[in-house]
């Protein structure tokens, strides 16, 4: 994953804990007031999520004329509105695990079946049969293990 200050049009970050404190500031000034404004902000966001049935906001964006606020996960970045790249703000391709493991797991079998078509093991089965299950098995794998990279896997 890029590095923060590699974003378009990236200004400063700052990152706080659950209780608002300051854990790290970048290129900001009145770090504390930027903190409060994240935590009041993700406070009314969380209450208004859970009014919406949500259990809590990932992030917010607050968009001005020159510049922009985006939090995520605990990282506020300030970016020159004009020259930022939303895409490349909120999303990351990050591995959906399951899928990747499911994805494994099937592509894994489908190799042992293919290694064991070929012995007395898969004798009673017709031709066919023996290079049909392990075949398919294969391609559902590989639709796994693609699909388990994901570009929509944080949004806010």
């Amino acid at each position: 994953m890029k590095k923060v200050e590699e974003i378009k049009g990236y200004k400063g970050h700052i990152a706080i804990n659950e209780e608002g404190k300051v854990i790290q500031a970048k290129n900001l000034e009145n770090e504390e007031e930027w903190a409060n404004v994240l935590k009041f902000n993700v406070e009314k966001g969380n209450e208004e999520a859970k009014e919406l049935g949500f259990n809590r906001m990932n992030g917010f964006a607050m968009i001005g004329s020159n510049y922009s606020l985006a939090f995520m996960k605990g990282l506020g970045v300030v970016v020159d509105t004009r020259k930022a790249d939303w895409q490349e703000l909120f999303i990351y391709y990050t591995y959906s695990w399951s899928v990747l493991i499911t994805g494994i797991v099937i592509t894994a079998l489908s190799i042992i079946l293919f290694g064991l078509a070929f012995t007395p093991y898969m004798s009673w089965l017709a031709p066919e049969p023996r290079f049909y299950l392990p075949s398919i098995l294969l391609i559902v794998g590989i639709v796994f293990l693609a699909a388990s990279k994901s570009s929509m896997a944080y949004r806010l």
